[in-house]
């Protein structure tokens, strides 16, 4: 099926972009002008209304600084699918109410459920039930449908067996944080991890370097600064002399290795 795209004409059923650049389509939505079919503009945005599937990754950042973008293509995506949903019911009390019926049918909005699904995924949550209430599923019921659509992976559930320790850090300020969080990071992987690979994510690409640099510190203190180093020193020198980035070079040869974008491509490979 061949859409419009707002900018330039696209001819496929899937588009990926940032929750910034959906936010920006879906603006004027309805366009401005009685006749929209007269209007260039509002008949680019026409593909809007038949989008009946809308998958956010990520979605726990609603508390951070682009949640005020996600809040919007939600709560827009959601009033958009009851507006359609209400102009199809319209059609359906009209003259043509049998083709218009059968339009309901194939579009499944015969039910309660919304028009357009929304599929939020998300890493751990502190309030799923809230998140959950806001998307419209019922949260708070006790039928058959309760709860329907609101998932939990356990750990269980993977392919790959793993278990799973929690441990919390308090402060409120991000840089002393994360430095707190180092040693505890290096006695887990002394307990949980010493013989295998382990990879920690971090922030930012300063703070790969910061807890690459403190791991190597803290196995200095155990008098073992090569901990984490598999292979002969003479085999991680060959490697490391290839390499541009300085902190990486000295890094690898301790088997730690850093990874953000900042790296070149040529590191990244070697």
């Amino acid at each position: 099926r061949r859409h419009t795209r707002y900018i330039g004409d696209w001819s496929s059923d899937v588009l990926v972009c940032t929750p910034e650049k959906w936010d920006l389509i879906t603006r004027g939505w309805r366009g401005t002008s009685a006749d929209n079919d007269l209007n260039p503009a509002n008949n680019k945005k026409k593909f809007i209304d038949l989008v009946r599937l809308l998958v956010i990754d990520e979605i726990h950042l609603l508390g951070e600084e682009r949640g005020a973008v996600l809040e919007a293509i939600v709560s827009r995506t959601r009033f958009i699918a009851r507006f359609v949903k209400e102009e199809m019911r319209r059609k359906a009390q009209s003259k043509d109410a049998l083709g218009a019926n059968e339009l309901l049918a194939d579009e499944g909005s015969t039910g309660q459920h919304e028009l357009t699904r929304i599929v939020g995924l998300s890493t751990a949550l502190a309030n799923p039930y809230d998140l959950g209430d806001w998307m419209g599923i019922d949260t708070k019921g006790h039928g058959v449908a309760a709860k329907r659509g609101l998932y939990n992976f356990r750990p269980s559930v993977r392919p790959i067996p793993m278990e799973v320790h929690i441990q919390g850090f308090p402060g409120r300020e991000y840089c002393p944080r994360m430095a707190t969080m180092n040693k505890p990071c290096y006695a887990a992987i002394n307990e949980h991890s010493p013989n295998q690979p382990v990879i920690i994510f971090v922030a930012s690409r300063r703070q790969t370097r910061l807890t690459a640099l403190d791991l190597i510190s803290y196995a200095a203190g155990d008098e073992n600064p090569r901990a984490f180093l598999g292979c002969s020193d003479d085999y991680v020198e060959s490697v490391a002399s290839t390499i541009n980035d300085q902190s990486l070079r000295h890094t690898l040869t301790f088997g730690i290795g850093l990874h953000h974008a900042g790296i070149s491509s040529h590191d990244r490979e070697t």
